[in-house]
């Protein structure tokens, strides 16, 4: 178990960020805001806020699920520029869509016969990219997934682990069952908390269920990635159930 001043600070922490950031997301998502097209900047709350909240602790950003070689060192200090690190990132890449895609080929079914049980679709069902694919695929990787991932996933699941005072939760060791369901239940109504406020329902809420999935392939996979890919795949299921 982690220090108790340790799992204080760690639980002031995940707090404080919390808070601001839904303040953000209610404040981003009012109808005048969505008038104004500002309801975007939502993914950059979630951006910064993980940046930030990483600086915050001790910038050891692989323990948050991420390697920002060459944007935020890290305790390791590596001088790798940013182009060169993404270059060599792109097998690692590779694999976590790899197993984002085999989990989704199990799941994806199972989810779209539950869906009708809370949501109602809105219109006939087809993928969105009819008009613009390449952008409709960057904004649910870039702007939605990566940015929930590593502020829910990432920031959000680690400090809670703290708090709860699970120092291997991150680490190459695997956590205990019971640690890890605990954790992911709490870190699942975080998200789907985040979510009715941003868009008030029970459909929203339902959130709850992919998102212990993603927080299970974090702990799984030890970094964001995978989780950032299934939420994409994900999402765009979810459209296409919708009818959007």
């Amino acid at each position: 178990m982690l220090p108790l001043d340790s799992r204080a600070r760690a639980r002031r922490h995940l707090l404080i960020a919390y808070i601001v950031v839904n303040a953000l997301v209610f404040a981003l998502s009012r109808p005048a805001a969505v008038r104004r097209d500002l309801h975007g900047l939502i993914g950059v709350v979630f951006l910064v806020a993980a940046l930030r909240g990483i600086a915050w602790d001790d910038d050891d950003t692989e323990r948050y699920g991420v390697r920002l070689d060459g944007l935020i060192p890290g305790l390791q200090g590596d001088p790798r520029s940013l182009p060169r690190a993404l270059i060599e990132a792109i097998p690692s890449a590779l694999r976590e869509l790899g197993v984002a895609a085999l989990v989704a080929a199990v799941v994806l079914p199972v989810y779209s016969l539950a869906w009708p049980l809370i949501n109602r679709p809105i219109g006939p069902r087809h993928l969105p990219f009819t008009h613009d694919p390449v952008a409709t695929l960057l904004g649910e990787v870039v702007a939605v997934a990566l940015t929930e991932e590593l502020f829910f996933r990432g920031f959000l699941q680690t400090r809670i682990a703290d708090a709860l005072g699970h120092p291997n939760f991150t680490g190459t060791r695997k956590p205990p069952i019971a640690e890890a369901a605990r954790v992911l239940a709490i870190t699942s109504a975080f998200f789907a908390l985040t979510h009715v406020i941003a868009e008030p329902g029970l459909g929203r809420a339902a959130v709850f269920f992919p998102s212990l999935l993603f927080g299970a392939v974090r702990i799984g996979r030890g970094g964001i990635g995978a989780a950032v890919a299934l939420h994409a795949i994900f999402n765009v299921f979810e459209r296409y159930l919708e009818g959007r």
